[in-house]
């Protein structure tokens, strides 16, 4: 690769989007159009992941900043700048006084990651990590960023890490989904943004290390938040914003914040916490404010008709008859009406979208744009990589990570969003891009992200093996074994088709197993795997996907 500081292709982190079915089972959108968010009502809360800046895009609606306060909701710290800010955090977007449809804008944005430590594991079949204590779901939307010193240093420079790859030991911040599906050996977080970042040093920050949760279990000055075991006894305890006692603080059920300064002993498992306070679910905590509100469902019940997202529950009952309700897994956008404050918040929800199906086939691609074109929808755009064509919408995530240094950038200053899509792209100096996409029932694909990378010569495509044209597979050196992932030709060398499973060994390619092929793009179209395999020379076959409902193999 040209840019020797950092990795960008599929193969490097082996998360990819992928689920066995093939795809578009899960059909459960309400309304196609979520919000605007009621100008009547300005303090109207909008709670999702950064698409993209310029001013901010969350849930579709690019939120204007100009006078907006940004909020630690860890440490306390106020900002009037989004500078701070990256894409894939999940943030609360006050809406101010005056904001409508035509011209959103926000009083205050507040930021809270879900943990912040050491990646203790790393399990590449389920697609998860472990840290402080907390199982994360990782998926095909997932964006990941390197912000240690190494990255971006001239001399000796390390891998960026820019997936699951080589993640394990690192010092991370999580951002995502809260995901309470009742059983703490079950997903607690599903990831929207896992950021690395330079081990603290010292004990400055008292907020070095978090855990932030369910509380499943209480004991005498400890809670149980997914697998760690918080201990009270030298901490300070809040709720409601009053110090309260350590000892009683806190009941199973409630969603709380633990902090330390000092890390724990790995695995962290067992974490004695400066500081824990009692979370409210949203930031609005008055009954009847407009919210709207992204993530993953954790459960659902058929009657009556409700389901919970990010612990809270969501009365689906007064949606339009014959309205199907989403499964669990799937990422939703809900728009509705707060009832109750605090623990028992809950949601009328008056539409519900489905913004990416656990059950849908997912993709990724890498290599260099070959066109853009207009969508058919407004606001939308068309990238055709590897000869694919990907619909990008306001709710794409949009990073460019093709220079570096790109995290002192100002992202408002050159924005990278869906109106300046095609201009920005042409303008780049690169024009290589890593493509997350999912598919409908018809193959058609949208994109989850789209992130510019550094110029290079190297091709990738991750997904399930195309049915037809059947693969053929070859034992000999010199005779290609020859395959398709979503209609991308592959032409591979035996000897470099290899298995992901303990054992290793060369691998014989089936339709529907899950493959990542890295190699260089031929002038037919055909990504072409040469005989020695290596970090962009390579094909891996992981097999039959484990689950239908996760988006790493």
């Amino acid at each position: 690769m040209k840019a020797k500081y950092i990795a960008w292709s599929v193969g490097a982190s082996l998360v990819i989007a992928l689920a066995a079915c093939g795809g578009g089972s899960n059909t459960a959108v309400v309304d196609a159009t979520v919000g605007p968010l009621s100008a009547a009502n300005p303090g109207a809360v909008s709670t999702g992941s950064i698409s993209a800046f310029g001013s901010v895009f969350v849930n579709g609606h690019e939120f204007s900043t100009a006078n907006a306060r940004v909020f630690d909701d860890d440490t306390g710290a106020a900002s009037g700048s989004t500078s701070g800010l990256e894409v894939g955090m999940v943030v609360d977007v006050v809406a101010a006084a005056g904001s409508s449809a035509s011209a959103p804008a926000a009083s205050e944005l507040h930021v809270h990651p879900l943990a912040r430590g050491f990646v203790d594991a790393s399990d590449t079949t389920k697609g998860t990590l472990t840290v402080m204590g907390q199982t994360v779901q990782l998926t095909a939307a997932t964006n990941y960023s390197d912000h240690r010193a190494c990255v971006s240093a001239t001399t000796s420079p390390c891998i960026a890490i820019v997936g699951q790859s080589g993640v394990t030991g690192s010092y991370v911040t999580v951002h995502g989904y809260l995901f309470t599906s009742g059983s703490p050996s079950a997903t607690n977080i599903v990831a929207t943004l896992v950021s690395v970042r330079d081990a603290p040093g010292g004990s400055a920050t008292g907020v070095n290390f978090k855990a932030e949760g369910v509380v499943t279990a209480t004991g005498t000055s400890s809670i149980t938040i997914g697998g760690l075991t918080v201990d009270l006894s030298h901490g300070n305890c809040y709720a409601a914003g009053a110090t309260v006692s350590c000892a009683t603080a806190f009941s199973a059920g409630q969603v709380v914040s633990a902090f330390a300064a000092a890390a724990p002993a790995l695995p962290a498992v067992i974490l004695v916490a400066d500081v824990a306070r009692l979370r409210s679910k949203v930031v609005a905590d008055t009954a009847g404010a407009t919210v709207e509100v992204e993530g993953a469902v954790s459960s659902v019940t058929a009657s009556p008709a409700s389901f919970v997202v990010r612990g809270i529950s969501v009365d689906a009952s007064a949606l339009p008859t014959g309205s199907s309700l989403p499964a669990v897994g799937d990422i939703v956008r809900v728009l509705g009406t707060l009832a109750g404050t605090g623990q028992s918040v809950s949601v009328a929800a008056t539409s519900v979208v489905v913004v990416h199906a656990a059950h849908s086939a997912t993709f990724a691609f890498e290599g260099d744009a070959s066109s853009v074109d207009a969508g058919l929808a407004a606001n939308t755009w068309v990238v055709t990589i590897l000869g694919q064509k990907v619909t990008v919408t306001a709710t794409t995530r949009l990073a460019d990570r093709s220079v570096k240094n790109w995290d002192h950038a100002d992202p408002a200053s050159n924005p990278f969003n869906i109106a300046t899509f095609k201009t920005y792209l042409a303008a780049s100096a690169s024009q290589h891009l890593l493509v997350r996409a999912a598919a409908d029932a018809s193959g058609n694909l949208t994109a989850l992200s789209v992130t510019i990378a550094p110029a290079s010569t190297t091709a990738a495509v991750a997904g399930v093996v195309d049915a037809s044209p059947a693969p053929v597979n070859s034992s000999t050196t010199g005779t290609p074994s020859t395959f398709r992932v979503h209609s991308v030709a592959i032409s591979a060398d035996p000897a470099a088709v290899l298995k992901a499973r303990p054992g290793g060994g060369m691998a014989t390619v089936a339709a529907g197993d899950g493959v990542v092929a890295i190699g260089t793009l031929d002038s037919s179209g055909t990504l072409v795997v040469a005989t020695t395999p290596s970090r962009t020379n390579v094909v891996i076959d992981f097999g039959v996907p484990s689950r239908p409902d996760h988006d790493g193999f």
